[in-house]
C-alpha cells in the first residue's frame, strides 16, 4: 500500500469500481497487481478501497505460496 494512504485530497472508489477490481485481482500475476496497487492507491482514498485491499492481500498470499 502507498506511504500515505489516508490522504485526504482523495476521493472515493465507485463501488462499481471496486467490485470489478476485486474480481480482476483474483488473477493478477504479482508484477501487475503491484502496479495496479500503486496507481489505484494514489488516485482513490484508502477508505474507499479497504474491500479491494483484502482482495489484494488475499491474491499476494495466494501467489507467496506458490
Amino acid at each position: 500500500m502507498p506511504a500515505d494512504p489516508d490522504r485526504p485530497d482523495l476521493g472515493q472508489a465507485p463501488p462499481e469500481s471496486v467490485e470489478l477490481w476485486i474480481r480482476a485481482v483474483r488473477t493478477m500475476d504479482r508484477e501487475v497487481l503491484e502496479s495496479f496497487v500503486r496507481r489505484t492507491w494514489r488516485a482513490w482514498s484508502a477508505a474507499s478501497l479497504r474491500p479491494l485491499a483484502a482482495a489484494v492481500e488475499k491474491r499476494r498470499a495466494e501467489l507467496d505460496r506458490r
